[in-house]
């Protein structure tokens, strides 16, 4: 039996070339997507409340008008509060894409600085990039509705606005220094929290070195007209103001411009620039009137003046410091009016106490307020004061000053007595003289009157008879002679005097014999006077009389 041997079998490897193809292309297919995911470069996510006019695959984002990416989706968020917009950006933009980049909606849009975005309508809208400075890459922001007023790193300052008003401002309205205008409102907000409107200014450089602490901001309305018991004021803004509006600020005249302020500090919003003049008076002294007469037309913020200048302001009309009858108080002591007294209005360094002192002195000396008009069209009231010393006061005006005394010190304010104005006393004249009239005894005049007519229509016939009787007595042929005789009377009567007048025998008669007479009674006279001294004269001699002596005055 022979032995089988096997044969050895060796395997020849050899590479076949088909492998070459399948290789090649799988990688150019890893090439050509590393390649293109190289430039398709980041994947931007944008979040809205709307996506009007945005469209995945046509919206293009631009910077400077120049495309840096494509809108690719456009999607509602999982809880259907807000729209996610995903776009594609180009690989040398990616250094862009930091925090501080701003991303806005371009379209036709219609507002107080005219019309913009006139170039989409063709084209379509598109979203615009403002590029940041941060190093700090982010790839989600916000859209925003508007563009930024100014970049945020921009040179310059921030600062906000509070007020308690809203509706004055709107973004991108002008901040005007004495009518040049600085900068730009940024951003408004409403806190609900503390109920009051913010309002973010921009003021560019090299403008943002006005801004200091003793500043103030005021709503600049293009066209005011201001009529109150002041009279008739008319403001008339800038060109810029006259359209949109805007916001002024500047130092109040005499206060120092003060230190330097931080970017985001707070100011307060004043309505107009007289609301803050009025906001420096912070020292004064409350006075209570109360006025028995209209106080319609009289507004909280009317002058207080004393012949003629102002020296306060109007608080309260009416002020019911929790009375609990105030209806009762109206009609008994008056109706109550808050004023107070400022003391920056009279002097410059008058302090309170100062002040107290020469009001209270003013008081005593006989100072009273009043009501006036301010002005005819309107029917504004004004408070004046003044001073009456001769003003007398009855004990029913008495008695009611008292009342209003106690009823002021209760609510712990000084009183100041009051007295109606000028057309008051008028109306009340006139009032007191009509009732007087209405209280005449009317129909007792009437019937008096009526018999006063009687008899006059008695009396009258009477004389017609008295008349016809006289007419009568005249025709009488005797009466007709009577003229005749009284004439030879009179002429009679001429004879008698001329008798007796001046060159007459009988008159120079009568002189001699009055001439003759009182020399007699002449002689007499010493003969009477030695009888009155001494009655038996006639008898016996008279007694010597002695001559009168001087005597001496006693010392």
């Amino acid at each position: 039996m022979t032995q089988q041997t096997s044969a050895k079998v060796n395997r020849i490897k050899q590479w076949s070339p088909i492998w070459v193809v399948p290789i090649a292309a799988v990688l150019i297919g890893i090439w050509m997507l590393y390649n293109h995911y190289q430039q398709q470069g980041a994947l931007l996510t944008l979040l809205t409340a709307d996506a009007e006019g945005i469209v995945a695959g046509k919206t293009q984002i631009k910077s400077r008008s120049v495309d840096v990416g494509q809108v690719v989706s456009v999607e509602l968020s999982p809880d259907l509060k807000q729209v996610i917009i995903k776009a594609r950006m180009k690989p040398a933009i990616t250094d862009l894409l930091n925090e501080d980049s701003r991303f806005w909606v371009v379209k036709p849009q219609v507002g107080r600085g005219g019309i913009t975005g006139l170039n989409t309508l063709l084209s379509g809208v598109y979203i615009e990039l403002q590029p940041g400075d941060s190093d700090k890459l982010q790839l989600q922001h916000q859209l925003l509705d508007s563009p930024p007023v100014a970049p945020a790193d921009a040179p310059g300052i921030r600062v906000v606005l509070t007020t308690a008003e809203t509706g004055g401002l709107a973004v991108g309205d002008p901040v005007l220094y004495r009518g040049y205008e600085v900068g730009t409102v940024e951003q408004s907000e409403f806190d609900l929290s503390q109920r009051r409107t913010l309002y973010q200014l921009y003021i560019r450089e090299p403008f943002d070195v006005l801004v200091s602490e003793n500043v103030r901001f005021w709503l600049s309305s293009g066209f005011s007209v201001d009529l109150s018991a002041e009279g008739l004021q008319v403001d008339v803004g800038s060109a810029t103001t006259l359209l949109s509006g805007g916001v002024s600020f500047d130092l109040m005249q005499g206060w120092p411009a003060g230190g330097a302020v931080a970017d985001g500090s707070e100011f307060q919003l004043f309505p107009n620039k007289q609301s803050i003049q009025d906001g420096l008076y912070n020292e004064f002294v409350e006075y209570l009137l109360f006025f028995d007469e209209s106080v319609r037309g009289l507004k909280p913020g009317a002058p207080v003046e004393y012949r003629g200048v102002r020296v306060g302001t109007v608080t309260s009309v009416p002020f019911f410091f929790s009375i609990d009858k105030p209806f009762e108080v109206s009609l008994q002591q008056g109706i109550p009016v808050l004023i107070r007294i400022e003391a920056g209005r009279l002097y410059e360094n008058l302090t309170l106490k100062q002040l107290r002192q020469e009001l209270d002195k003013a008081v005593q000396r006989g100072m009273h307020a009043a009501l006036k008009t301010g002005n005819l069209l309107t029917g504004a009231l004004y408070i004046d004061l003044d001073i009456n010393q001769d003003q007398a006061i009855d004990i029913e005006q008495q008695a009611l000053q008292a009342q209003q005394l106690a009823l002021s010190q209760s609510a712990g304010y000084p009183m100041l007595p009051t007295t109606r104005s000028g057309l008051s006393n008028i109306e009340q004249k006139v009032l007191m003289a009509l009732d007087k009239i209405n209280n005449l005894p009317v129909e007792q005049l009437l019937v008096q009157s009526e018999q006063t007519m009687q008899s006059t229509d008695a009396l009258m016939q009477n004389a017609a008879k008295m008349v016809a009787q006289l007419d009568k007595l005249i025709a009488n042929p005797q009466l007709q002679q009577l003229p005749a005789q009284l004439q030879q009377s009179l002429q009679e009567l001429q004879r008698m005097l001329a008798g007796v007048s001046p060159g007459a025998p009988a008159y120079e008669r009568m002189d001699s014999s009055l001439q003759t007479l009182d020399q007699v009674l002449r002689e007499l006279q010493p003969v009477l006077q030695t009888l009155n001294q001494q009655s038996n004269a006639l008898i016996f001699e008279a007694d010597v009389t002695a001559d009168p002596e001087p005597k001496r005055a006693e010392q």
